[in-house]
Parts: C-alpha cells; sequence; structure tokens
C-alpha cells in the first residue's frame, strides 16, 4: 500500500500501517481505521438488530436468556460448559426458558460471571418489570 492511499480520516481510532513511502522504502504511517470509518455504524445497527430480534424470542418464550447471551458473547454450548463448569446437557436444557426458571442462585451466578453482567440482567429478560424470581435467590 502506499502511503498515500493510506490515509483514512477517522480520528475515533487510530492505527499504525507500515506503507511504502514516497521514496520507495516502508516506513509507519499513524492513520485512521478504515473499517472503523466504514463499517462500524454498519455493524452497530446489526447488533442492535441482532439484540432486538434475542429479545423477541425470549418474549415468545422461544429461548432463555442463557441463550440470549450466548449468542451475544458469540459462545457455542461447549465453550460455555466449560467456562461456567456446567456439563454441556444441563447448558442445553437452561437456554430453554422451563429451565432456565428453575436455576438456582448458584447457577445463575456462574452464567452472570460467564457473561460479566449481574444475575439481575439475566432474569430480568424472563420479567420485564425487572423482578427476580424470589425463589431462586438466596
Amino acid at each position: 500500500m502506499k502511503e498515500k492511499e493510506s490515509r483514512v480520516d477517522c480520528p475515533e481510532q487510530q492505527v499504525i500501517l507500515y506503507v511504502e513511502k514516497e521514496d520507495g522504502k516502508y516506513g509507519p504511517v499513524q492513520t485512521g481505521s478504515y473499517l472503523t470509518r466504514n463499517y462500524l455504524d454498519d455493524y452497530e445497527l446489526k447488533r442492535r438488530h441482532l439484540e432486538e430480534s434475542l429479545k423477541e424470542r425470549i418474549r415468545k418464550e422461544e429461548v432463555s436468556p442463557v441463550y440470549y447471551y450466548m449468542v451475544l458473547e458469540d459462545l457455542t454450548i461447549s465453550e460455555l460448559a466449560a467456562r461456567a463448569g456446567i456439563r454441556k446437557s444441563k447448558v442445553k436444557k437452561h437456554l430453554v426458558p422451563e429451565h432456565f426458571r428453575s436455576l438456582p442462585a448458584g447457577i445463575l451466578q456462574r452464567y452472570s460471571e460467564v457473561f460479566d453482567v449481574p444475575v439481575s440482567s439475566l432474569t430480568g429478560l424472563m420479567n420485564p418489570g425487572g423482578a427476580a424470581n424470589p425463589e431462586n435467590q438466596g
């Protein structure tokens, strides 16, 4: 890449590229990120759309908050099971709302640590009013 081709106006994210300078030598040039400049808005729009479609699936009782966060974090069932220290067969069950509702507080805590969200964020998705299921507390 030539030096003049590397220039991108994007002060939000700067990168260092090694490019061919005017004198034919290669060297570093600080410039804006092409990806951030041209694709970040599209990514954010797609991410919001994904979040909303997953929330709608939760409202329709198709999936649980564990599924929601697993998809948003781009984890497989195996990866989630390993990170949470829960058998894969159990994780599969927890992706279904009826099994999610009966999760004990300890399991909810494990998921919240993997997803780096408070337990209330997990339970609040199932209860739009935000109140957690009292029998899971303690």
